[in-house]
């Protein structure tokens, strides 16, 4: 249990604290946020968040071992007027084109009334992988201007050294553009300096109607395979190839509850061109938007990633008043793989079943039971349970 004391009522100003507790079995892991904030002059915002594992073998440890890593720990000032903020801490920094960095360090942002934005930070950069971090830094800066109401420009570059040898480099350029009421464009370019290469290309051309009935968007990009964050659908772990890749998507409000989205695109992998695309539709069963039933039909035809997918997904309020809900949270997913067999399998599902309570005081509790099979594991079974609160008041005059 994850326990809090109310900050001091001092200002006249609201302030905010919220926390969350999560955990996992087997692998025994667990994470911890916290996050304040007060308006009391100067503004200011804390976060933390705590990585911890026990009796886990996947991180080397024994039955009776535990430990704990500090994911982000910060501090942000905000100067009441707009005009600067400054963060300290741990923490993960991503500006501009340039690909996101967690350091130890600093980070400032600067705005004039020209609309011209100066961002500057540094630090040492968190690797897990190396012992010791003497002689390692980064630094970096953003300058970025905005172009009236329609858009802005920006140029970001960063360096960073690994036990005092230039590790890597980067330099990116992005923009936003509204040409229109109905019409907006966006695009990132960065480069790779001590290894010259591209990093990311990303470009996005969208369009909606007035009434946003209809909205489309042509998209093209470029990856590095090696700047991806780890994600936890088996759609996205096995779809996202990480290399070029164009297409289009539709979203159509078909009904005042019911949305549906296609999409499809054209991919590169291996050197050979493939496919990928899917249809999804969201059901609201109400008004509000608290319950919905989403369904997906996905097919991915990329070098060796060939298969084809199925989800739902639902959000049942099974209670609800004044003062609490209570909602349970189903979500299965299954893929059918072109290349089946008896050691790989001729299916990997997965599926989890979660429910979750909420009352009006701020706190939060919610359990799940998550099972799935894939090509290297017959079953594989974990148990989650969560643990938030979340408060916001006055201060005294």
């Amino acid at each position: 249990m994850l326990l809090l004391a109310p900050l001091p009522q001092a200002a006249a100003q609201p302030h905010s604290v919220g926390a969350e507790l999560w955990g996992q079995l087997d692998p025994n892991v667990g994470l911890i946020i916290l996050e304040g904030s007060t308006r009391k002059y100067p503004y200011v915002d804390a976060e933390a968040l705590i990585w911890g594992g026990a009796g886990s073998p996947q991180f080397g440890l024994r039955d009776n071992e535990a430990t704990f890593e500090a994911l982000v720990i910060s501090v942000k000032v905000r100067d009441p007027k707009g005009i600067s903020d400054a963060r300290l801490g741990r923490f993960i920094l991503g500006t501009g084109a340039v690909r996101a960095q967690h350091i130890d360090g600093g980070h400032l942002t600067l705005r004039a009334p020209s609309k011209t934005h100066f961002e500057a930070f540094g630090g040492v950069p968190i690797d897990g992988n190396i012992e010791g971090r003497r002689y390692d830094w980064i630094a970096g800066a953003r300058v970025s201007q905005g172009l009236g109401k329609i858009g802005t420009l920006g140029g970001s570059y960063y360096n960073r050294y690994n036990a005092g040898q230039r590790s890597d480099e980067e330099v990116g350029v992005d923009f936003s553009l509204r040409a229109a009421s109905w019409l907006d464009m966006a695009a990132k370019f960065s480069w790779e300096i001590v290894n010259p290469g591209l990093a990311e290309v990303l470009a996005t051309i969208s369009s909606q109607t007035n009434n946003r009935k209809f909205r489309g968007e042509l998209f093209a990009s470029k990856r590095n395979p090696t700047r991806f964050l780890q994600q936890t659908s088996l759609f996205t772990v096995l779809g996202d190839l990480g290399t070029l890749k164009t297409g289009a998507n539709l979203f159509w409000r078909a009904a005042p509850r019911l949305d549906l989205t296609v999409e499809g695109a054209g991919q590169q992998a291996a050197d050979q061109w493939g496919w990928t695309g899917y249809l999804r539709g969201l059901l609201r069963t109400d008004d509000e938007g608290k319950g919905s039933v989403l369904g997906e039909l996905r097919r991915q035809q990329v070098a060796a990633s060939r298969w084809t997918g199925i989800r739902l997904a639902s959000v049942i309020q099974l209670f609800e008043n004044i003062h609490q809900t209570v909602g349970l949270m189903p979500e299965f997913e299954i893929i059918i793989p072109d290349d089946r067999n008896d050691v790989t399998g001729r299916a990997w599902p997965w599926g989890r079943l979660a429910l979750r309570y909420r009352h009006q005081s701020g706190w939060s509790f919610a359990t799940a039971a998550e099972a799935s099979a894939n090509q290297t594991q017959r079953l594989d079974v974990r148990g989650l349970a969560r643990v938030s609160y979340q408060r916001a008041w006055h201060g005294k005059q």
